[in-house]
């Protein structure tokens, strides 16, 4: 695959489409990380980033708190075939987690997980008008996890998770962007 990719970005764009060059838009490529943008730094290459962030209300007992997660993403769509309304393109993304253990883990304790997810996304960016985008996407993620250093989780505690992972199944990577400029 990552010499798939390597030959992607050496073959140059073909089609008369419109230079995405310097176009700003507010939008969204992962789910989890939903409230971001795009700019277009070449005709071929954008940089995607984005945040997604949560709170919930828990009980611990007869008290009432929150607990909190908080993602970041960032992500470069290159386009290897573009149109005059539609480009298909392959990104590399980066996905940062910090999720709440309370929420997302087994032990309920008050501790953070971190997680990290690269993935590789094949996809495709269709315009409606000037300023309105729809993409999907779907590819290969490498998801790392580290647990929370408690004795709760055993010989878990402290260590590293590795997983390999298709992705793109139901609506959850479908995005759009409204481009401003």
């Amino acid at each position: 695959m990552l010499c798939a990719l390597a030959v992607m970005l050496v073959i140059p764009a073909v089609g008369n489409a419109v230079d995405m060059t310097g176009k700003y838009g507010l939008g969204y490529f992962s789910s989890d990380a939903p409230v971001g943008g795009r700019i277009w730094a070449t005709p071929e290459l954008g940089i995607d980033v984005g945040i997604g962030f949560e709170s919930v209300d828990i009980w611990e007992g007869s008290d009432k708190t929150s607990a909190t997660s908080f993602w970041f993403e960032i992500g470069f769509p290159y386009v290897v075939v573009n149109t005059e309304r539609a480009n298909f393109f392959v990104r590399p993304g980066l996905l940062f987690g910090q999720l709440d253990d309370r929420v997302y883990g087994f032990g309920g304790l008050d501790e953070k997980w971190t997680t990290m997810t690269f993935s590789l996304a094949p996809g495709a960016e269709v315009f409606f008008g000037d300023h309105f985008s729809l993409e999907a996407g779907h590819g290969i993620a490498i998801d790392m996890q580290k647990y929370p250093d408690d004795p709760v989780y055993g010989d878990r505690a402290g260590e590293s998770e590795t997983r390999i992972r298709t992705f793109g199944e139901g609506i959850s990577y479908l995005g759009f962007h409204f481009y401003f400029k």
